[in-house]
């Protein structure tokens, strides 16, 4: 952006003039000092009555212009500098001027015109750097992102180490589909910044768009070793164990997930899945109770928690067949919140196996958990009855 001190002198209009001090001179001397005390306002009227009646000072006009332009007056400015342009069209400081006022007045096909001819006119020139900066800008204002990636290599070339250029480039590359090059531009830097969470993640798209999943992952736990609690980072890490068998790993990632999202119905039936899978029933079923909590009417989860009770069922057949369900029930208590859940599941099976003193003992045991169960009430009177517990029947 032009500043009061490269484009307002600090010092008066030298004149050499033996008579009277000409008004234009006045004016002019006055809107510089009201400039240099911070009056921009009143410095801009000084410098309008000036142009008025000495409308061929190029050099008054553009103090002028470069004061619209740090005052964000971008019309006003573009006409002066239309003005001076005419007067001077190979000018580049009026150029570059004109190319940055055209961008903030959305006239971007004209920006891209002009800060093109400045770059392309002059590549080596002193404002050079500026005006292929401002190209690159015009470009992206227009979404030309074709366009751009050339220019932005031109830039790394003037600014090598720049790490928020190396970042804009390579992610651009992954955008125009050209991985490799993402890869390889971003290679060193992340080995000068290995904990640039912009840098792991651009070369952990980049090795997953070029089909290397192993060396994708070990940039995703780069990540979220320093962003534990990425969502995106966690999800792909956790597919990508589970397709390797590794169901460990993916329920780590799951659970990060789920400490930042701990609503997230999604991530709790991954969760039980998984521990269904490892075997460990008792947390299974945690997890399909929270998730039938958020969504109760879901009848393949009911059948997947239905099937896991079965299984956790039948790995404690034998300790109730040993008459030791009490105890079966407090270690229950330490293994799931739906030991209710398995009892019935065992309750079941023994029914399908007509296990009658098995199923009297489990049934007595839920009797307990809701002693008004009716239906609980007579099949257990009916069993008792049968086996000639009659004190039992009694103390029902």
């Amino acid at each position: 952006m032009l500043s009061q001190e490269t484009t307002v002198p600090d010092r008066d209009i030298q004149y050499s003039g033996k008579n009277v001090l000409p008004q234009w001179k006045i004016d002019w001397d006055q809107a510089r000092a009201l400039c240099r005390k911070g009056k921009i306002g009143q410095a801009l009227v000084q410098y309008e009555l000036l142009l008025q009646e000495k409308s061929t000072v190029d050099e008054a006009r553009w103090e002028y212009a470069s004061l619209l332009v740090r005052e964000k007056r971008w019309q006003q400015a573009g006409k002066e500098l239309d003005t001076l342009l005419v007067h001077d069209p190979g000018n580049r400081k009026y150029l570059l001027a004109r190319a940055r006022v055209s961008l903030q007045e959305g006239l971007t096909e004209q920006a891209i015109k002009q800060y093109g001819q400045l770059y392309e006119g002059r590549p080596a020139g002193a404002d050079a750097l500026e005006a292929l900066t401002g190209l690159i800008t015009a470009l992206d204002k227009q979404g030309n992102k074709e366009a751009q990636l050339p220019l932005l290599e031109q830039l790394l070339l003037r600014k090598p180490g720049d790490l928020s250029l190396l970042k804009r480039t390579g992610s651009l590359s992954l955008e125009l589909g050209q991985a490799g090059k993402t890869r390889d531009l971003l290679l060193k830097p992340l080995r000068e910044h290995p904990d640039d969470v912009d840098l792991l993640r651009l070369l952990a798209h980049a090795e997953e768009r070029l089909n290397n999943p192993g060396q994708a992952a070990c940039f995703y736990q780069q990540l979220v070793a320093l962003l534990p609690g990425d969502i995106q980072a966690n999800s792909w890490l956790s597919k990508y164990y589970q397709a390797l068998g590794n169901l460990e790993m993916a329920l780590v990632h799951v659970r990060r997930q789920l400490k930042f999202d701990p609503g997230n119905a999604d991530l709790i039936l991954q969760a039980a899945r998984l521990y269904d899978q490892m075997g460990r029933f008792g947390k299974a079923l945690d997890y399909f109770y929270l998730y039938l909590e958020l969504v109760p009417g879901n009848q393949d989860v009911i059948k997947q928690r239905n099937h896991t009770r079965k299984e956790m069922a039948l790995n404690l057949i034998a300790l109730v067949e040993n008459r030791k369900v009490e105890q079966l029930w407090k270690d229950l208590q330490k293994m799931t919140s739906d030991r209710e859940g398995v009892f019935q599941q065992l309750a079941d099976w023994f029914r399908e196996q007509d296990k009658q003193v098995e199923l009297t003992e489990v049934l007595l045991l839920l009797y307990r958990q809701h002693p008004g169960d009716q239906q609980i009430y007579q099949e257990l009177a009916t069993l008792l009855e049968e086996q000639g517990r009659y004190n039992e029947l009694e103390k029902l």
